[in-house]
């Protein structure tokens, strides 16, 4: 009789197959079911921003320009013969181009810090910077100095009322005349030459000063700060009876645009013009749902002939009134194009963004373009919001924080295809960060901003420590390790009752010297964070043109690398779950990115 092995029962029997998984690189959904989420999706992506063939963690920031005081709530950016950056806090405005400690303010004594700016070049190639706040008088930077001459025509002034604060001041002026001041001030400034200039500091009560002018009175300037600065021209715009007023300013068809605020008035200067006279354009006669004007931007639009700029403004209301033409004076030349309906604006005038030939509007529905806005009925327009991925997480998060905050903001890093949605710091040091190019979304977590602005294609946001930080910039925060935590889609492997033993996965990565990744599995729906570690390795020499051996030579940057580790965990679904703490220098990054990966498990629980 032969002697046969005793097989095994089948209930002995144990599966371990593998499956591959690759990196979330379409982004943080919210908006799927998490049993039937695409494979590309991410369950939750905090600090790991989402690029085209990788997800790769953000890279940190570093103190840029300290001891600005107060809270950073503007940061401004020149561009023209000399670049320069600047920043408000508190009731100053700093030069801080050249980073580090901030020295004495540029300008001082103002309301608040949230500044609504305007770079305008006129046909001389000059280049100026437009501030106005809706608080106080408007500013004018003129490419080497901050100019506020409050007189009116002020090569030949005659007897004027000027709004001023109880902050100090500077009269000067040439001649053998006088200026006598009353009102919020009294005193007497006599000329003593044709030749000669006089100068009076003074600190007024806040209300209307009265200058009276008398004799041969020449180059008057009335400026804020304690000391003379060089002559300019009248930089006040009138023609609007308190140009404090002006709340938003943008630059369309060769002309700055207001808005003034808590009315449906719009303003506009001559063309090419910085300062001067103001007209104003009533608007409510075509808004049709009440409320005031709060946000002013350009829409270019692809045409036949090729392109063609519109005026945008929005109301608190949402309502959207566009026009177009150059000239509003003119019946051929100005018209109304059109006014749409959408959710109320998030903050004020910085909700909305130029990006390419669309505009993108921040509200309460989400981020609709302005294309799919004029196509689409209200109840529609989140279907075409750019944040349709995370709709459900807009919702919750407008409805706990609100519409009304300042610190609201929509901002864009071009160089880094990154669109960033500042949240109010009521809510937590977060952002809403999309790649432009593939719409993917992800959550920044640390970064403490009330602003954004990009520089000279670097990327600057300010803090309520009085600072200005550089963003994407170094391999920590400032010092603090960057913790990214990615999740991926939830599998079950197409067996949705059966228990699931995960042993083993493989990451696809990138690590860079300063980097620690963690990788392991969560299951059922709820975040494990891992714990287990997978080596790091040494970022590879760039191989130079010319000198590079074939074959042997490696790409710039960091190699990509297979590793395991040790995952156990059981339950229906399985997500890949990678974990990137990044502590290095400011003075270079660390990449943390992931391609991909395998997951093996058993198809059981654990024995």
């Amino acid at each position: 009789m032969t002697r046969k092995p005793v097989s095994s029962g089948a209930g002995m029997t144990r599966v371990s197959p593998s499956k591959d998984w690759i990196a979330p690189i379409g982004g943080w959904r919210t908006d799927v079911e998490m049993a039937d989420m695409p494979k590309d999706a991410a369950f939750l992506l905090d600090n790991f921003f989402p690029e085209a063939n990788r997800v790769r963690a953000r890279y940190g920031y570093l103190a840029f320009a300290t001891g600005l005081g107060a809270d950073v709530k503007t940061i401004i950016p020149y561009s023209g013969v000399s670049n320069r950056l600047f920043a408000a806090a508190g009731d100053k405005i700093f030069d801080v181009t050249a980073g580090g400690a901030v020295g004495a303010a540029v300008v001082s004594g103002q309301s608040t810090a949230h500044w609504s700016t305007q770079q305008y070049t006129n046909p001389a190639g000059q280049e100026y910077l437009r501030l106005v706040n809706g608080l106080d008088t408007p500013l004018l930077f003129n490419g080497s100095s901050w100019t506020n001459n409050y007189i009116v025509g002020s090569a030949a002034p005659a007897t004027q009322n000027v709004s001023v604060k109880n902050v100090p001041y500077t009269l000067s002026f040439f001649g053998t005349g006088s200026i006598t001041l009353s009102g919020a001030f009294a005193g007497v400034l006599n000329g003593t030459g044709v030749g000669n200039r006089v100068t009076l500091t003074f600190t007024p009560a806040a209300g209307t000063l009265t200058l009276t002018v008398a004799g041969t009175v020449t180059n008057a300037q009335l400026e804020t700060g304690s000391t003379a600065t060089p002559y300019v021209a009248s930089t006040m715009i009138t023609g609007i009876p308190d140009p404090s007023l002006l709340i938003a300013v943008t630059a369309y068809r060769s002309r700055l645009w207001f808005i003034e605020k808590n009315s449906t008035n719009v303003w506009y200067l001559a063309t090419d013009a910085v300062s001067g006279t103001a007209t104003v354009l009533p608007v409510g006669g075509n808004m049709k749902y009440g409320g005031t004007l709060v946000a002013i931007s350009v829409w270019t639009i692809p045409v036949s002939t090729g392109l063609q700029q519109c005026l945008v403004l929005m109301s608190s209301e949402g309502e959207i009134i566009v026009y177009q033409g150059s000239d509003p004076s003119s019946t051929t030349n100005w018209g109304l194009l059109g006014t749409f309906k959408l959710g109320r604006p998030l903050g004020t005038d910085r909700c909305m963004l130029p990006v390419g030939a669309d505009l993108a509007i921040m509200t309460t529905d989400g981020i609709v373009p302005i294309t799919k806005a004029v196509q689409l009925d209200r109840g529609a327009t989140s279907l075409g919001a750019i944040t349709a991925k995370i709709g459900p997480t807009w919702r919750e998060t407008v409805g706990a924080i609100g519409t009304t905050s300042e610190e609201w903001q929509l901002s864009s890093f071009p160089k880094r295809q990154m669109a960033i949605v500042n949240l109010p710091s009521s809510f937590g040091p977060y952002q809403y960060v999309m790649n432009t190019e593939t719409g993917a979304w992800c959550r920044f977590v640390g970064i403490p901003s009330s602003c954004w602005a990009t520089w000279q294609d670097r990327l600057f946001f300010g803090s309520s420590d009085g600072t200005v930080y550089e963003a994407e910039a170094g391999a920590s925060d400032n010092g603090t390790a960057i913790d990214a935590l990615m999740v991926g889609a939830w599998n079950r492997f197409g067996d949705g009752l059966s228990t699931k033993f995960s042993k083993l996965i493989g990451v696809t990565a990138q690590i860079g010297v300063s980097t620690l990744m963690y990788a392991g599995i969560s299951v059922d729906y709820q975040t494990k964070i891992p714990t287990a570690l997978l080596s790091s390795v040494e970022n590879s020499a760039a191989a130079r043109w010319g000198t590079a051996i074939w074959g042997v030579s490696k790409f710039p940057g960091t190699i990509l690398a297979r590793k395991f580790a040790s995952a156990g965990a059981f339950g229906a679904a399985l997500a890949p779950t990678v974990r990137a703490l990044i502590s290095g220098s400011s003075a270079s990054i660390s990449e943390a990115a992931v391609v991909g990966g395998e997951v093996l498990y058993e198809k059981g629980a654990p024995l």
